[in-house]
């Protein structure tokens, strides 16, 4: 009987037993495979150690792994989720970004077009207001005073005590009121065409006499001249070497508040047909 290695497969516990020159049958080899097998398994079996089954409170370190990667997986998904959340925040900022800037384009531009719509309004009340004191000023021209000067008559031009008239009409369509007029007259040397009154009255009246009643429109009026001479300067007049002169001014004020004046001067020498000339200046009126 042979004896095998330690370290070799060990023969089976039962080995099949034959009678040496007789033939085994099929059944007895069949038992005797099935048998040896059987043991083989076992012998398998009982030379694998035995696998521990696994718990995580056998090792705690494991187990805080774990938990420590499920806890990251959920991180990522949360941080996935904030990702989103921010991104659509920011895209909501920007639409509102957006629409606020269109809105205040809008308010912008209907402002802008309010102003022009004032711009052109005050633009119309400008014209219109013109167009008002365009048409006052044309109706005031027309219906206000106009005090003119018809003329000057001398009735004694070669007396001592020389007397002349200042012939004036209102030729507006209504009253001059607080009218005064202021006149003079002096004989004066003087050749040609350039004769010009001595001194002359200012454009407003700023004197204490008392006005004359309100002229009415289309109705004429005189005051007299009255001038006392020397007798050399009459001897000159007559020889026609000096010429007399009558100047003045006429204020008075319209019916719409407006103070006017009117200024004349005249002339006249011996042997010109006693005609009364005007002078270079003071013949003006506003």
């Amino acid at each position: 009987m042979t004896t095998a290695d330690n370290n070799g497969p060990k023969p089976a516990a039962n080995p099949p037993a034959f009678l040496v020159g007789s033939r085994p049958s099929f059944l007895e080899v069949v038992a005797s495979h099935s048998s040896f097998e059987e043991g083989h398994v076992e012998e398998e079996e009982e030379e694998q150690p035995e696998i521990e089954s696994f718990s995580p409170k056998a090792d705690p370190l494991l187990g805080s792994t774990i938990r420590l990667e499920r806890f990251a997986k959920w991180l990522m998904a949360a941080t996935l989720v904030s990702i989103f959340s921010i991104a659509w925040i920011a895209w909501s900022i920007y639409e509102m970004r957006d629409f606020a800037l269109r809105q205040a384009k809008s308010v912008s531009d209907s402002i802008e077009v309010s102003r022009y719509a004032i711009l052109a309004a005050n633009r119309r009340a400008e014209a219109t207001e013109k167009t008002i004191d365009l048409a006052a000023e044309t109706s005031r021209s027309q219906l206000r005073a106009y005090v003119s000067v018809l003329g000057i008559s001398t009735q004694n031009a070669f007396e001592k005590n020389m007397a002349s008239s200042l012939n004036y009409k209102n030729v507006g369509q209504t009253p001059a009121l607080g009218l005064r007029t202021l006149t003079d007259a002096v004989i004066i040397s003087s050749s040609g065409s350039d004769v010009k009154p001595p001194r002359t009255y200012p454009t407003s009246y700023g004197g204490d006499n008392e006005p004359m009643s309100p002229l009415g429109g289309g109705i004429a009026a005189s005051d007299a001249v009255n001038k006392t001479f020397k007798e050399a300067e009459l001897e000159e007049f007559r020889a026609g070497n000096k010429t007399y002169v009558i100047w003045g001014v006429i204020y008075y004020a319209d019916v719409f508040g407006r103070n006017h004046y009117t200024r004349f001067c005249r002339y006249f020498r011996n042997g010109e047909a006693s005609h009364w000339n005007l002078c270079q200046t003071g013949n003006d009126s506003n």
